[in-house]
């Protein structure tokens, strides 16, 4: 099959390694990093070789730029947490505030998971399009604008739509803080990606204290009863709680965008054939870490994050695609459905190596594990404070509406520390004989065992007690998917299949 003068050939080790592994039909290779033949649709991608980058970064070594990353990609994960947590505690206040029916207020925490939901979609696809340094900074922005906002809604209708975008940009943080983060780091450092997860129950924490002292003060009682008199102008606990979050995450936007130069992936910009930009952004990491490197564009020539494209050619002649991904968008007004086919046709080339033999399995059981992990735990997450509230007032009848808040907050605050330790023991799990799988399997067990045990104990000592096993095991069950999804996938998708992955969390 005769292919252009800028074509080149693999190895023929590697060929003759496809061939073997593939089908025995007849097939011919050919490899353009200027274009991907499409051929009867089927396209391959080979996997990321550790070459040249790696080296490098290894070289540079885990120094303060790292460092300072590791405090600001967890700054996202804290700010997911903690708005999520946020929305929970406050839905009592809401219901009482605009006097709406339980079958109602489920569309407030709906609405911010829906958002969450498109959030990991857009900002994962965005990070591989255009850069993973736009989306890192622009989901905490979204995040600040929307949370300040919601806090002056005037009606319930209008909160749930501030919050849907307010979940729009919470959505973003956990695929691509964790993205960028793993390709700035030594791959014998990459288990910190676990550790990251640390931040996320301080954010539960976090939010926690804040409603404390807030909500109990500024809350009218809640009622059963539809038709009961609240005055407005003292249950504006959950609109200072709101601001009180949009703030705060203003601070990390300012901590990212002001105190901290980041720079671009260099993996992301190999992957799109930006090697002196690379090399740039890798001689400015070397010299804030202090480091002394000699790093040219040969250097890279062969490096992991630009592999190439293998097309399988059948009977059919090819339809060529071009694989630039910078459109020009005032084409989108001489053109709209060429241009919606070209960014389609682009997209579906970035994806097609999550549904190529060697991915499929991979990419169902990550997407599988987020949605069924996620959901128990969503629905865990809201349930307990309306169960916590009606227990308190079960053991403290006669108490006043802010003692019975003030002990539900307390235990909500004993919930969401006893998070923080499983991080860390996820951490360490994930580098003895267990490994990420069983690590993984062995949180999701024993969650499921402290769920039983909380449905059988009616104290308020075992509720407590079986509430902290369940946070216990469950960040530890988190803390080694966060950082196993951004390992197992490729940077050329790696974005989208976070985003794709985290969006399955909210579904």
């Amino acid at each position: 099959m005769s292919q252009s003068g800028e074509s080149t050939t693999i190895f023929d080790a590697e060929r003759e390694q496809f061939l073997n592994s593939k089908s025995s039909s007849r097939v011919a290779l050919t490899v353009d990093n200027a274009e991907v033949d499409y051929e009867n649709e089927e396209s391959f991608y080979e996997s990321e070789l550790r070459t040249g980058l790696d080296s490098i970064i290894e070289n540079i070594g885990f120094g303060k730029f790292q460092k300072q990353l590791l405090v600001l990609c967890g700054f996202g994960w804290l700010a997911d947490n903690m708005w999520l947590q946020c929305v929970t505690l406050i839905l009592p206040r809401v219901q009482v505030h605009y006097q709406v029916s339980n079958s109602i207020i489920g569309f407030l925490p709906s609405s911010v998971t829906f958002g969450m939901m498109f959030g990991a979609i857009f900002w994962g696809i965005f990070s591989d399009s255009y850069g993973r340094k736009l989306a890192f900074n622009w989901t905490l922005a979204v995040t600040a604008f929307f949370g300040i906002f919601s806090s002056f809604a005037q009606s319930f209708a209008q909160l749930c739509f501030l919050l849907f975008f307010l979940g729009f940009g919470v959505g973003g943080n956990l695929p691509v803080d964790g993205t960028i983060f793993l390709e700035f780091v030594p791959k014998n450092q990459q288990h910190l990606l676990t550790f990251m997860s640390i931040f996320w129950p301080f954010g539960a924490v976090i939010t926690s204290i804040a409603a404390y002292l807030i909500l109990p003060q500024n809350s009218c009682p809640e009622s059963d009863d539809i038709t009961f008199f609240c005055d407005i102008s003292k249950n504006n606990g959950w609109r200072y709680l709101l601001a009180a979050m949009g703030g705060l995450t203003s601070l990390m936007l300012i901590g990212r965008v002001l105190l901290f130069g980041l720079k671009e992936s260099p993996k992301f910009l190999l992957a799109n054939n930006r090697h002196h930009e690379a090399v740039i952004v890798l001689r400015d990491i070397a010299q804030i870490n202090g480091r002394e490197i000699s790093i040219d564009v040969s250097d890279l020539s062969t490096s992991d994050e630009n592999p190439p494209r293998v097309s399988i050619s059948m009977t059919y002649p090819p339809v060529k695609i071009h694989s630039n991904k910078h459109f020009d968008y005032k084409d989108f007004f001489v053109d709209p459905m060429y241009f919606i086919k070209r960014r389609v046709a682009s997209k579906r080339q970035d994806m097609a190596p999550l549904f190529t033999p060697k991915w499929i399995k991979t990419t169902i059981l990550v997407w599988a594990i987020w949605s069924i992990v996620s959901m128990a735990y969503v629905m865990f997450n809201v349930f307990l404070p309306k169960y916590l509230e009606e227990l308190a007032e079960d053991e403290n009848k006669g108490s006043t509406g802010s003692d019975v808040l003030n002990q539900v907050l307390k235990d909500i605050l004993i919930y969401s520390a006893w998070g923080i330790p499983g991080s860390l023991i996820g951490t360490w799990l994930i580098d003895t004989p267990l490994g990420r799988r069983y690590t993984m399997a062995a949180g999701a067990f024993c969650t499921s065992l402290s769920v039983f045990l909380f449905s059988v104990l009616q104290t308020r000592i075992g509720t407590i007690l079986c509430c902290s096993a369940i946070s216990l095991f469950t960040t530890i069950k988190y803390a080694v998917i966060y950082g196993y999804t951004a390992e197992v996938f490729e940077t050329r998708v790696r974005g989208t299949a976070n985003g794709i992955a985290s969006a399955c969390a909210r579904m």
